[in-house]
């Protein structure tokens, strides 16, 4: 079942040291697969001749068929983008993707120590990730007459409605992003203000 869920609005940058190796978190909201280019690019523009620049991404819900993606980036199979990620699953975050980069400062870590250093670096970027509440809708679609688009109107506003599509020709048709567990109080108020005339239709 899809959720509510918590994403990213800006960017967060931290840095660790491990053993004289630097290992740079830079985690960034993704709404696409570009997003999380993009930010692969500005990482290697900003710190250029790392050793490693390893990615994770969850573009979308975290709890509807998201978008997973991660790379080592020549780290030993495992030992990066795979960690970065499951860090990013634990948290509950969707629309997001880090990018960790590493400068080698001599003495390798084994597989062990990559997991962690990775898993580390990206976990307290998120503690001062500044996020946002994204609430889950279902789209509906209605029609109604111009001489109650002002009532209804006030209803979108009291149930935070989001209006995803308008049609003004003959009747105002809409096309509106509901919370499901407002529906039934919603369409309770939609029957009051058009005597039963305007309802509510799942959008496939």
């Amino acid at each position: 079942m899809t959720k509510d869920y918590q994403r990213p609005v800006a960017c967060s940058v931290h840095e660790i040291e491990i053993k004289n190796s630097r290992f740079i978190a830079i985690i960034a909201p993704a709404f696409r697969a570009e997003d999380c280019a993009e930010l692969l690019n500005r990482a290697q523009t900003e710190w250029p001749k790392a050793s490693h620049y390893c990615t994770a991404s969850i573009v979308g819900s975290p709890t509807n068929q998201p978008t997973l993606a991660s790379s080592d980036d020549g780290e030993p199979s495992g030992t990066a983008g795979r960690p970065m990620l499951m860090v990013l699953q634990n948290a509950g975050l969707g629309d997001i993707a880090a990018v960790v980069v590493r400068y080698f400062g001599g003495t390798k870590l084994g597989t062990g120590g990559l997991q962690r250093a990775y898993s580390q670096s990206v976990a307290e970027a998120l503690e001062t990730l500044k996020t946002e509440l994204v609430v889950y809708r279902c789209n509906y679609q209605l029609s109604y007459p111009y001489e109650l688009q002002g009532n209804i109107e006030s209803l979108w506003k009291q149930f935070d409605i989001r209006v995803v599509q308008s049609d003004f020709a003959e009747r105002v048709k809409q096309t509106v992003g509901v919370i499901p567990e407002q529906l039934d109080a919603l369409q309770a108020k939609l029957d009051a203000v058009s005597q039963g005339q305007v309802k509510l239709t799942l959008v496939d």
